[in-house]
């Protein structure tokens, strides 16, 4: 899937890594700390137009602390009116830390145990350099008291974070009881898992990654959890279509999809198909609900199908599913199928059967809940599309068990069902059967609109029959996807976006992606 993206750390591999250059390359602390801080002091320059009238810079006593009090010292020496506040006696430091503290003092940097409400509607800037990584459960005593404080008094100030909002468990997002709520976060070398897990995600603002002298080999090289979707890579993904290209070359992909009151969810898929880029859309779907999409789609090839005596998907079909497959690039079983026993026999026999790349979303998750040989048994590239409550119906687990750590959970589905496994929610994960873990970057509260799950399997099918390698049309259609819908907000705000806005949108999304954006 490329070898060049950003790798997100776990706490531990972070601490590991900061060790190792430390203890063993002989990087000094304070040469990481000074580069640390001055990146935080650059971003919160770029923040605030202009020089601030009054910037609070909140320490902790570890070396985020000495983040913080780099950022300050700097910012003091270019003509900031800063104030530190420090709630620990120096003797609590952190030796480097505790260095830092002995610079800013050298300058006349102002430092306060404490500070008053009037001083936080003051300020122009917050910098949040209490906690960092190191939390790993509720957040007590005085450093609550402060993050509660500078939480109520919002006023018009800028709050930004070092590596993560204070209060942030680094690796599960999780927040206890209490965490700073940032505009911007200063992460330092590499994202951290918490920045991207809900909540956390919440809290972190907008968020960038400082540089801050680890070795770039040495990263390439290291342990890590999960890789981040760059917009360089992605569009790499892009498929290309030549100038000589025809339907027939730039992929053709099946959609087995709809019942009786669900025809819509069949609709989105195939005109997502269109928009993602496939030369010709056939939908199966029973025979009796062709006439009342045949105007609708106007594009798409219909291939009516038996049904039940319900109205849904007949086991009979089957065999004549099975014929479109040489036909096809890539197919797409699921939206709108309805949960009917029959038809449930119905997709898992063709789910063991189909011989091609295999789209599995929606209903036809739940009919592989019931026995999901069908999945395992595959061969040929298989990609299923849950949502937190379908995850916890396919491993047998709670809701909450599945959304408790999203990457353990959607690495044992991986693994259990053979299957690259797009994990939606936030963050959205893209996991292969090999234990690699892709992150969308770009979620949106805009998604949360019914049919975006079958906007996005359509996508994915459409860049699959286009020739884009498995994992890599999952983890495309979820950037391309979010980006749309990025740029619908960017025009007319987060609501009233239907998931026909976000198709419409696809193709822009694209093109601004080839163009560099």
């Amino acid at each position: 899937m490329g070898e060049k993206l950003m790798k997100i750390l776990s706490a531990k591999q972070m601490r590991a890594l900061d060790r190792y250059c430390i203890d063993d390359l002989k990087i000094p602390g304070v040469m990481l700390m000074e580069r640390a801080g001055q990146a935080v002091a650059n971003v919160a320059t770029s923040m605030y137009d202009g020089m601030s009238s009054m910037t609070l810079v909140l320490c902790g006593k570890g070396n985020n602390g000495g983040d913080g009090l780099v950022a300050a010292r700097i910012l003091q020496e270019r003509g900031w009116l800063v104030l530190v506040v420090l709630p620990f006696p120096p003797g609590d430091l952190s030796s480097d830390a505790l260095i830092m503290l002995s610079r800013a003092i050298t300058v006349n940097v102002p430092i306060r145990m404490s500070t008053t409400d009037e001083e936080l509607a003051e300020a122009d800037v917050v910098i949040d350099a209490l906690l960092g990584t190191g939390i790993y459960g509720p957040v007590d005593g005085v450093l609550a008291e402060l993050i509660d404080q500078v939480n109520f008094v919002r006023g018009g100030r800028k709050v930004l974070a070092v590596d993560i909002p204070s209060g942030i468990d680094a690796d599960s997002g999780a927040v206890h009881n209490t965490a700073i709520r940032a505009e911007c976060t200063v992460t330092l070398a590499t994202p951290k898992l918490g920045l991207l897990n809900y909540p956390g995600s919440e809290y972190v603002g907008s968020w960038h990654v400082a540089a801050i002298g680890f070795p770039i080999e040495l990263i390439a090289e290291w342990p890590y959890e999960a890789e981040l979707t760059e917009s360089a890579e992605a569009r790499s993904w892009l498929p290309v279509r030549p100038e000589a290209a025809h339907k027939r070359s730039v992929g053709w992909m099946l959609v087995v999809a709809g019942s009786p009151g669900m025809t819509g969810a069949a609709a989105l898929a195939c005109r997502s198909g269109y928009r993602s880029g496939a030369g010709l859309v056939r939908l199966a779907l029973p025979e009796q609900l062709v006439p009342a999409l045949n105007a609708q789609l106007t594009e798409v090839v219909f291939r009516p199908m038996p049904a039940t005596a319900s109205g849904t998907l007949s086991f009979t079909a089957v065999a004549q599913l099975l014929a479109e497959a040489s036909e096809v690039d890539a197919a797409l079983i699921g939206p709108g199928l309805s949960r009917n026993r029959a038809t449930a026999i119905a997709v898992r026999q063709l789910v063991s059967k189909w011989p091609g790349p295999l789209v599995v979303d929606a209903d036809a998750l739940s009919a592989v809940a019931e026995d999901h040989t069908c999945l395992s048994c595959r061969t040929a590239p298989t990609i299923i599309t849950p949502h937190p409550g379908e995850m916890a119906r396919l491993l047998g687990i709670t809701v909450t068990e599945a959304q408790a750590d999203r990457i353990a959970t959607a690495k044992a589905a991986a693994i259990k069902f053979n299957a690259i496994v797009v994990y939606k929610g936030t963050p959205a994960l893209v996991v292969t059967p090999d234990g690699t873990v892709r992150v969308n970057p770009h979620g949106s509260p805009a998604l949360a609109t019914a049919g975006s799950g079958d906007v996005l399997a359509g996508s994915i099918t459409a860049l699959l029959a286009q020739g884009t390698p498995p994992a890599a049309a999952a983890s495309l259609a979820l950037y391309i996807g979010s980006m749309a819908a990025n740029m619908l907000t960017a025009r007319v705000g987060q609501h009233g976006i239907t998931a026909s806005d976000i198709i419409e949108e696809l193709p822009a999304a694209m093109g601004e992606l080839e163009r560099g954006g």
